[in-house]
C-alpha cells in the first residue's frame, strides 16, 4: 500500500513539475528563425508621428530574388513591403520614401518581436513552396535604443533595441503606465504680448486661441489626448511663451511624446486681395494628409484654397524649407549678434514649430551652441519626431476672409478635427 501511494505521489509530481515546464517554457516557446550568415547593415531607423521606418543595405551573392520585405516576428509573421535598388551584389532598401509613412506599430500586442530583413527565392523543385532566407539587421546607428509611446486607444510603450539571440531590432511592448503621454499638441498662435496679426480691434492670438480651444474640445469628445503648448491666460499680457529649453513652444510636443502638432495661425499681408486658407508642411512627406485637411476646409466653407503663390506644393499646401540665400542670412544674422552658428541648412524647415518638433528628420538644429541667447532644443537630434503642420486659417488682412473667420471659428474647428480623426483611424 505504501508503495502504491508513494507512485502515485511521484506521477503527480511529475505531473505537476510537467505542467509548469509546459505552462512557462514550452507553452509559448516561439520556434527559432533559422538565418543567413549575412546581415543586412541599418543606416536610419526612426519614427515620425505614428510610422517606424528603416533603411539599410544586405550584400549577397545571389540577388535574383522574387520578393523582398521586412518580417516583424513573435512565432506569428507580419510582412511590410520595402522598397528596394540593387547595384552589384549589394540591396538598398527602406519601407517608405516618405517620413510620415512606413510601418504602424501602434497596434502591435503586448509582448517581444525580432525583425527581419526576408527574401523570397523560386523553388525549382516546388514551385507551390518558394524558398525564402531570412537576415539579421543589425544597427549601425547611434540610437542604440528608441522608446515610442503609441495613440492612447492602445496605450502602449514600445522600446525598440537589438536583442541578445539573433542581434536584429526588436520591439518589446508593454503596457503604458504614463498618464503624461498624448496623441496631439495643439499650438494656439502667439499670445501675451506678442499678440501676432492685427485688424482693427481684431487680434490673431484671440482667433487662434479660440480655434486651438474648440479643436481641442473636439478631439478629446473622440477619446483623443490633447496637450496644449499653452491655455488662456497662461502668458501674461507683457510676457511672450519661451520657444525652447524645458516646457518651451517648440520642446513642449515631445516632452509629451504626442504624435502630431498643429500650430493654428490667421495669416496677413500687404496686399490685401491675398486671401484664402494655407498649410505649411515639412518636406520629403506624403501630402495625403495636408491635402485632406484644406479640402475639407474649402468644400465646407466659404473659404478658398489661398492665392498666396510662394512655397506652394499644391492647392492650399506649402512647404519651405530654408533656401541657400535664407540659410546665408541666417548665419549672418547669428554672427551680427555674436551667436554661434547653427548648423542651419536647406533640409531644415523654415517654420520653427514644424522643424524643432520632427527632431532631425525636419532640420532640427537648435541645439546648446548658444543656451543664454537663444535656448535649447533637447530633442533637435531625435530619432523620433512630431508629424507638425502649421495652418493659416485665411488672411485677417483680406475684408472677405476676416468676415467669414468671424462666423467659422467652431467650423474651422470641427473640420480640422474631423480630417485629424480620419487620420488617426478613430470612428466618428
Amino acid at each position: 500500500m505504501k508503495k502504491l501511494l508513494g507512485t502515485l505521489i511521484t506521477i503527480i509530481v511529475i505531473g505537476f513539475v510537467g505542467y509548469f515546464i509546459y505552462v512557462n517554457y514550452i507553452k509559448d516557446a516561439i520556434p527559432k528563425i533559422d538565418v543567413e550568415e549575412e546581415m543586412a547593415d541599418i543606416n536610419e531607423y526612426y519614427i515620425y508621428g505614428n510610422h517606424f521606418n528603416i533603411k539599410g543595405n544586405l550584400k549577397i551573392t545571389d540577388i535574383n530574388y522574387e520578393d523582398i520585405s521586412l518580417m516583424l516576428y513573435n512565432g506569428e509573421k507580419k510582412i511590410y513591403d520595402v522598397n528596394d535598388e540593387k547595384e552589384g551584389n549589394n540591396i538598398s532598401f527602406s519601407i517608405s520614401e516618405y517620413i510620415n509613412e512606413g510601418m504602424y506599430i501602434d497596434n502591435l500586442n503586448t509582448g517581444t518581436y525580432y525583425l527581419f530583413l526576408r527574401l523570397t527565392y523560386k523553388n525549382k523543385e516546388d514551385k507551390e513552396n518558394p524558398i525564402y532566407k531570412f537576415y539579421v539587421l543589425k544597427n549601425n546607428t547611434d540610437y542604440d535604443e528608441t522608446t515610442y509611446y503609441t495613440l492612447s486607444k492602445y496605450d502602449n510603450k514600445i522600446i525598440i533595441n537589438s536583442d541578445e539571440e539573433y542581434g536584429t531590432f526588436m520591439f518589446n511592448v508593454s503596457e503604458n503606465k504614463d498618464n503624461d503621454i498624448y496623441d496631439i499638441t495643439i499650438d494656439p498662435g502667439h499670445g501675451g504680448l506678442d499678440s501676432g496679426a492685427l485688424s482693427g480691434s481684431y487680434k490673431e492670438s484671440n482667433f487662434t486661441m479660440n480655434i486651438g480651444l474648440k479643436l481641442k474640445d473636439y478631439l478629446e469628445s473622440k477619446n483623443v489626448k490633447v496637450k496644449l503648448t499653452h491655455n488662456k491666460d497662461d502668458i501674461p499680457s507683457d510676457k511672450t511663451m519661451d520657444e525652447y529649453n524645458e516646457h518651451g513652444r517648440a520642446v513642449i510636443p515631445n516632452e509629451v511624446n504626442s504624435k502630431y502638432t498643429f500650430s493654428i495661425h490667421i495669416n496677413k499681408n500687404t496686399v490685401s486681395s491675398v486671401k484664402g486658407i494655407e498649410i505649411y508642411t515639412p518636406d520629403n512627406i506624403s501630402y495625403d494628409f495636408a491635402n485632406d485637411i484644406v479640402g475639407n476646409i474649402v468644400d465646407n466653407t466659404e473659404f478658398g484654397y489661398s492665392t498666396n503663390k510662394m512655397y506652394k506644393v499644391s492647392d492650399g499646401v506649402y512647404t519651405h524649407n530654408f533656401t541657400e540665400s535664407e540659410v546665408k542670412s541666417s548665419l549672418d544674422g547669428y554672427s551680427q549678434k555674436g551667436y554661434k552658428p547653427f548648423a542651419v541648412s536647406t533640409k531644415s524647415n523654415y517654420l520653427y514649430m514644424i522643424r524643432e518638433t520632427g527632431g532631425y528628420l525636419t532640420g532640427a538644429y537648435v541645439d546648446n551652441s548658444n543656451p543664454d541667447k537663444v535656448g535649447v532644443n533637447p530633442y533637435y537630434n531625435s530619432n523620433i519626431g512630431n508629424e507638425s503642420y502649421l495652418l493659416e486659417l485665411s488672411y485677417m488682412s483680406n475684408s472677405s476672409d476676416l468676415s467669414i473667420l468671424l462666423k467659422s471659428e467652431d467650423k474651422l474647428a470641427t473640420l480640422i478635427g474631423e480630417s485629424i480623426i480620419k487620420e488617426l483611424g478613430i470612428e466618428k
